[in-house]
């Protein structure tokens, strides 16, 4: 990880339009993963699953504190805010790993992120953190998060505030490419570099530093 920086990623699209896939194609390129996993996406993907937090899954990350590789999925129980928190003190405190947050507006309201969440995305790199999170419609994201995200990788849009959101961070070329989307197709934006990246870039989340 010495020559690489960490990234924020976001993919947003509507249900069964494909982000769940194009993520989980991504984390093959992730050696040491936490998720949290409200749908149970990545389930069947990642070998070890949690579900509500406890002691256990405190030693969990102590052991894999020391590990190369390692795929956790979390399963919150009812109480999303305290249990997202306490995953996340977690993922700062050990750091050196890819936290995925999966339909991030659960946790995430439009104006809201919570403290140490809110301490990943600004200061995760610092720790060796690389996010990637996931959103059926833009306008539902924290701006918070959106304005820290480097890469979006976008499926169709059409609300009005969806792609006002997408055109405040991106532009108005790229939320017009949006709104003209097949269901099933997708435009990934660097906001750093201000460029399209082909879709079939298979590393997105990290880059060389020094390297716009």
């Amino acid at each position: 990880m010495t020559d690489l920086q960490n990234r924020i990623l976001g993919i947003v699209g509507r249900k069964g339009s494909g982000k769940s896939t194009r993520a989980a194609t991504l984390l093959k390129y992730a050696p040491r993963i936490v998720a949290w996993d409200p749908m149970q996406d990545f389930r069947a993907l990642l070998p070890d699953g949690f579900e509500g937090f406890d002691v256990e899954l405190e030693a969990y990350f102590e052991e894999a504190s020391g590990l190369e590789t390692f795929a956790l999925d979390y399963t919150p129980g009812d109480d999303l805010d305290d249990e997202f928190e306490n995953l996340c003190g977690l993922v700062y405190e050990y750091g050196h790993m890819l936290l995925v947050v999966e339909e991030a507006p659960l946790v995430c309201r439009a104006n809201y992120l919570s403290p140490t969440f809110a301490k990943i995305v600004r200061t995760g790199r610092h720790r060796g953190i690389d996010l990637l999170w996931t959103a059926q419609r833009a306008g539902e994201v924290s701006r918070g998060l959106t304005s820290a995200t480097d890469i979006f990788i976008l499926y169709s849009q059409t609300e009005p505030r969806d792609l006002d959101a997408i055109a405040e961070r991106c532009g108005r070329e790229i939320a017009d490419q949006v709104a003209g989307l097949d269901l099933h197709y997708s435009v990934t934006w660097d906001v750093i570099a201000r460029e399209i990246i082909p879709n079939g870039t298979p590393r997105l989340l990290k880059r060389e530093k020094g390297h716009a």
